[in-house]
């Protein structure tokens, strides 16, 4: 799972891949994904082409006046009047509303209004030169398919419906001979047949791209949250401590906030290694660590190992007297792990002592909050290990010079 893609792993993107399906269409989670990602750049597109295609339709006000001279005037109306400020209008409408249905219902409705008032037109015209006028439809239909890039469902209904105008409307000019009219008809259907292919082909290579793209963003993700990991804990490494803290502080700029830590550290831990193994060690690690994470989860705070036994959660915006209340959970979490610690003693368990400490961001640096909440924790350490330093009650709960002065 990542975040440019939730809910989509890399294996779904090689079942689809490897699938060999010929549908223009991914799993609803895929296919979600494929819509936001490519909305912005196809709306994008269609305005741009919406602009290309108006000013080209308009030009062809030239050849209107040269082989349809006797229909000019309705030629202007329906260019100017008509087909213009109806695509502005379409243009507008898929700008504001960013819908794929939308957008593609839109773009098919502009090349079926880009044939079908030109050629309505040319059935009332008696001009020699109307043969070849026609040809103008199949402009229309490769703008479509090619340029426009419909999506294929809506790129079929937009060229049969093109295409039904175009053989209509011939033959209601009566300017061809049936075999001529044949012939015609026959040129028309294969050319928008091929240009069906291309807008199949062309859909089809976007969603491989966008599938290869994916892949390729979630194989990165993977790898940056490995390397933001620890391998041993599970907890965020030193290396995302860093990462973590320059975004925060980059965030306070503009606005100040109190940042608070808890700096833990396993009591007696050495003693645990020695008696019991390495291997018992890393587990009993791996449980301390779990809990520790699962209450900074709950409390929107981040935890990281920050040395071998010694773990930092950052709490963004809270006062210190809610950090240590946090402190506390995850002592209780520990106690009630009840990690067996019977070199200590018979019923002894593992435990941990705790500084806490804060700042306001970004007056001070993360360096000096992190000294403040170690000088907290060898205070506790001090004052009998399993414990929180500084003592309830013992300051004011946002008084972070005198707190820094008082676990001195």
């Amino acid at each position: 799972m990542t975040s440019c893609a939730p809910g989509i792993s890399s294996e779904d993107i090689d079942r689809q891949l490897g699938s060999g399906s010929f549908r223009l269409a991914f799993p609803p989670a895929l296919e979600r994904a494929f819509e936001r990602e490519t909305v912005d750049e196809r709306t994008r597109m269609f305005v741009i082409c919406g602009i290309i295609a108006v000013i080209l339709y308009d030009i062809f006000l030239i050849t209107d006046y040269v082989t349809l001279n006797d229909r000019f005037t309705e030629m202007v109306i329906a260019r100017l009047g008509i087909f213009t400020p109806s695509l502005i209008v379409m243009m507008l409408v898929a700008h504001r509303f960013r819908s794929t249905h939308v957008r593609e219902l839109l773009a098919s409705m502009g090349g079926v209004l880009c044939v079908i008032l030109p050629m309505t037109v040319m059935i009332f015209s008696q001009s020699p030169d109307r043969l070849s006028y026609q040809y103008g439809s199949l402009l229309a239909i490769m703008f479509s398919s090619i340029i426009q890039r419909l999506r294929f469902n809506y790129a079929a209904l937009s060229l049969t419906a093109m295409l039904v105008i175009q053989m209509v409307t011939t033959a209601l000019s009566g300017i061809f001979t049936r075999d001529t009219y044949i012939a015609n008809a026959l040129f028309f259907i294969i050319g928008s047949i091929l240009l069906l292919m291309a807008a199949y082909f062309l859909e089809r290579s976007e969603r491989r791209s966008f599938l290869f793209n994916l892949r390729s963003r979630l194989l990165h993700d993977r790898l940056m949250q490995i390397a933001r990991i620890d391998a041993l804990t599970g907890l965020y490494n030193r290396r995302h401590l860093e990462e973590s803290a320059d975004a925060l502080w980059h965030r306070t700029e503009a606005a100040p906030q109190v940042v608070t830590a808890i700096l833990l550290d396993v009591d007696h831990f050495k003693a645990f290694n020695d008696a019991y193994g390495h291997t018992e060690g890393d587990a009993c690690l791996r449980r301390v660590c779990e809990a520790v994470a699962d209450v900074a989860r709950t409390q929107s705070g981040l935890a990281f190992r920050y040395g071998g036994e010694e773990m930092l959660v950052l709490l963004p915006g809270k006062a210190l007297h809610e950090a240590r209340a946090v402190a506390e959970d995850i002592r209780r979490a520990l106690r009630a792990a009840a990690i067996p610690h019977p070199i200590l003693g018979n019923g002894r368990i593992v435990t941990a002592s705790f500084g806490v400490a804060g700042v306001v961001a970004p007056q001070a640096p993360l360096s000096t909050l992190i000294e403040a909440a170690d000088t907290a924790l060898y205070a506790a350490k001090r004052a009998g290990r399993d414990c929180i330093w500084p003592p309830n009650g013992a300051l004011a709960a946002d008084d972070f010079a005198g707190f820094v002065a008082a676990s001195a």
